[in-house]
């Protein structure tokens, strides 16, 4: 692991959150008729030019809680502090928040466990978890630990708020893909490293039962994904779906998160979560300099990327 890659995939993933951030609820013909083309603001919330939402505020709050080792009741103190206090925001001030999120963050105020805070229903199964997961399988990636116990703590840091196995199998299949990415990325172009990940998902997807949930993924049809028939919902499954097929027919880390975007729907979190895979695999170099210089507080968040890789080492 390379502090290129840290910043490629936390700097891509915010820059990307900032580019959905004035589009977020656009349907898709809106997005179609008036695209996205660059970093712009206000929009639905009102937000400066380089605004990033809840998403990139709970990465860089999973981010921060890893500095001093996996704990998972000081990840979920520090998700309370971005709900409670607005830490980790780009103006000190909260403005938006997924529902499951913040019923778990609310279960934990109210004394739960870390790990007994997170929702299990079938209903909540957005994206919250899956958006935020990032940090985790970077700390992961070179450890020393089985393909279980790496599974059992990605399937936790999700359950701290989305604690289906639907939002967890999401997450596993992610770091999936984002390993096939480290490992291959100098040898294989994007395409096969994603149709590799694909196969090598299969037997993990039978394990848990979840063929028919995750059928796009395990036939390998998302590959051929009619561009006319997606939308951007908030359903983990099907941004997931998104990431993988934005990656797949775009040839730069620029097209793929405008394309995310431009999708519409929940736009910011589509967009950051195709963000994690494509700033890994074309590099941090690929994110445009325009874009990252309107980002806010853009010094403190490469400043936790530095303590983040130095914690690794």
């Amino acid at each position: 692991m390379k502090i290129d890659d840290i910043k490629a995939a936390i700097m891509g993933s915010v820059v990307a959150d900032a580019l959905g951030v004035p589009y977020e609820f656009h349907h898709k013909e809106e997005m179609t008729a008036n695209p996205a083309v660059g970093m712009t603001g206000y929009g639905t919330y009102n937000q400066e030019p380089g605004t990033w939402s809840d998403d990139s505020s709970l990465m860089l709050a999973c981010m921060d809680s890893l500095l001093n080792g996996l704990d998972y009741e000081d990840m979920m103190r520090k998700f309370a502090l971005y709900y409670f206090e607005a830490a980790y925001t780009p103006d000190n001030h909260l403005f938006d928040i997924g529902n499951t999120t913040r019923d778990a963050i609310n279960n934990y105020a109210n004394g739960r466990s870390a790990l007994e805070s997170g929702c299990d229903g079938l209903r909540s199964n957005g994206n919250g978890s899956l958006m935020r997961i990032m940090p985790i399988i970077l700390y992961l990636y070179d450890k020393d630990l089985s393909v279980d116990e790496k599974k059992e703590i990605i399937y936790n840091v999700s359950a701290l708020t989305h604690a289906h196995i639907i939002s967890k199998a999401s997450c596993y299949i992610y770091n999936i893909i984002i390993e096939e990415i480290l490992k291959y990325r100098d040898e294989l172009d994007f395409k096969s490293i994603l149709e590799n990940a694909i196969s090598r998902c299969h037997d993990y997807i039978e394990s848990v039962k979840l063929t028919k949930e995750l059928y796009m993924i395990y036939d390998g049809s998302i590959f051929s994904w009619d561009d006319e028939a997606i939308r951007g919902k908030g359903y983990v499954v099907n941004s997931l779906n998104i990431a993988i097929h934005t990656c797949y027919t775009t040839d730069s880390y620029e097209e793929s998160v405008l394309k995310a975007v431009n999708i519409g729907g929940d736009t910011d979190t589509n967009a950051i979560i195709t963000a994690g895979l494509s700033a890994l695999y074309y590099g941090h170099e690929s994110i445009p300099t325009e874009w990252i210089d309107v980002i806010k507080r853009r010094e403190y968040i490469y400043k936790l990327c530095d303590k983040f890789y130095e914690s690794l080492e």
